[in-house]
């Protein structure tokens, strides 16, 4: 499996792993079909990167919102809202995997857009207690959460944990969320470029990759519209 593998509409989409030199990264993109989508922007600060809009309309908090954050040896990514309120309960629930189940997907029906989230634990160049999970609608009984998540121990040099919220077309959207490991073949320097050029043209809004072994996100690499 491919980080780069094309999908037309993959809405948004995260990866955490180590590159081919072993160096601790997390990636996040997104892609949009409405104006209101497209006018968002990435906003890196040292230990927050933020989805911000770009039209000057009114806040939304399914389009706007924190995309990550970290401390001096932890790192929260994700698509919503969820990501702010998982940093403020980490100090009372540091398992990702069990705060997860407290999460449903986002309220936008029909498409029940998955919540995804990844988080590490940071050590130079070891990236351990990795987890990658979602809360998505149940297959056949959307009234229902579920919340498939892979944790890893350790991140091997090359490989990554990745999911999307969306795995199908802009007119044929279909729910996605369910973590995947894949192969990292190139540096982390790399990956945005990769990353940018493997969405949809008229489709994509912003990716970014910052490595994850310095104490901020100012080393982040930001291709946006």
């Amino acid at each position: 499996m491919s980080l780069f593998a094309y999908v037309e509409y993959p809405g948004r989409g995260l990866a955490i792993g180590r590159d081919v030199d072993g160096v601790p990264f997390f990636s996040y993109w997104l892609t949009g079909r409405s104006p209101a989508s497209q006018a968002r922007e990435l906003v890196v600060h040292d230990r927050e990167i933020i989805v911000r809009d770009t039209s000057g309309g009114p806040l939304d908090d399914l389009r706007h919102y924190t995309a990550a954050t970290r401390g001096d040896n932890w790192v929260i990514v994700g698509n919503g809202t969820q990501v702010a309120e998982l940093t403020a309960a980490r100090e009372h629930q540091p398992d990702l995997q069990l705060a997860l189940r407290q999460l449903t997907y986002e309220p936008d029906p029909p498409i029940r857009t998955p919540r995804i989230t990844a988080t590490a634990t940071l050590n130079g160049p070891d990236l351990t207690e990795v987890v990658v999970g979602s809360a998505r609608a149940y297959d056949g009984a959307p009234e229902l959460t579920e919340h498939p998540s892979l944790y890893a121990a350790h991140i091997a040099p090359g490989t990554a944990v990745t999911t999307t919220t969306y795995n199908g077309t802009a007119a044929d959207i279909i729910t996605h969320g369910r973590p995947e490991v894949v192969a990292i073949p190139v540096t982390w320097s790399a990956l945005t470029d990769q990353l940018w050029r493997s969405l949809h043209p008229e489709l994509r809004v912003a990716a970014i990759t910052t490595r994850l072994d310095t104490t901020n996100f100012t080393d982040a690499i930001l291709q946006s519209r």
